[in-house]
C-alpha cells in the first residue's frame, strides 16, 4: 500500500498552483477539478477551498501569477541598448510561455470558459504591458524608435511576438530551427520600429 504524504503547510498554495498549471499543460482544462488538483498537490480538497475558495480562485491565481512573472521578466531587462532590450523582452516572453504553458493558456487562451478575469487581473496584465510601453518610450526619447503612440507601437510588438509564440506552442510551424526563426522575427520587428 502506497504511503500518502502531505505537503507542508507553507508550501500548500504553491503546490496547488503548480499542480493546476501542470494539469492544464499536460491534460487540458477538462482535467482541472478540485479533486484532481488536490491529489496532484498532495493536499486535501478542503485545502484548495480554504486557500482559493474553489476552482475559479485557482484559475484567477494562475492568471495573476503568470502576469506577475511576465511583469518581473520585463522589469528585469537591463540592456544598455534599448533595441536589445526590446529583443530581450521577446525572448523572455517566449521562455516564460514555454516554461509555464498552463498559466499561459489561462492568461491568453481563456481555456476555462466560465472564468472571467477580475479587475485585479486586468490591472496586473496592464502592469506587464506598461513595462513594454516604458521601453518603447525610452527608445523614442533616445531617437531609436519611430514616432507614434508608444502604446500603439508596444501593442504591435506584443501582438507579433504573442502570435509567433502561440503558434509555436500549438506546433503550428513550417520552418526548421524555431530559435533561429524567432530571432529573425525579432529582427524584423526591430527593423519595422527602428528610426535609424
Amino acid at each position: 500500500m502506497k504511503k500518502v504524504t502531505r505537503t507542508p503547510t507553507a508550501e500548500v498554495e504553491s503546490a496547488i498552483l503548480d499542480s493546476a498549471q501542470r494539469l492544464l499543460a499536460t491534460e487540458g482544462p477538462e482535467a482541472l477539478s478540485i479533486r484532481r488538483i488536490a491529489t496532484e498537490a498532495g493536499v486535501a480538497p478542503m485545502s484548495v477551498y480554504n486557500r482559493f475558495e474553489g476552482k475559479h480562485g485557482v484559475v484567477e491565481a494562475l492568471f495573476l501569477q503568470g502576469f506577475k512573472r511576465l511583469q518581473a521578466e520585463f522589469a528585469a531587462v537591463e540592456a544598455s541598448d534599448v533595441m536589445d532590450g526590446l529583443d530581450e523582452c521577446g525572448h523572455r516572453y517566449r521562455a516564460l510561455a514555454h516554461a509555464h504553458p498552463g498559466s499561459y493558456a489561462v492568461m491568453f487562451d481563456r481555456v476555462i470558459p466560465e472564468f472571467e478575469p477580475s479587475e485585479r487581473c486586468v490591472l496586473q496584465a496592464s502592469a506587464s504591458f506598461t513595462e513594454l510601453v516604458a521601453l518603447v518610450e525610452r527608445g523614442q526619447l533616445e531617437g531609436r524608435v519611430i514616432d507614434g503612440e508608444a502604446i500603439d507601437i508596444a501593442q504591435q510588438i506584443w501582438e507579433t511576438v504573442h502570435g509567433a509564440v502561440s503558434l509555436e506552442l500549438r506546433g503550428m510551424g513550417f520552418v526548421d530551427g524555431r530559435d533561429a526563426h524567432f530571432a529573425r522575427l525579432l529582427a524584423m520587428i526591430r527593423r519595422a520600429i527602428s528610426r535609424v
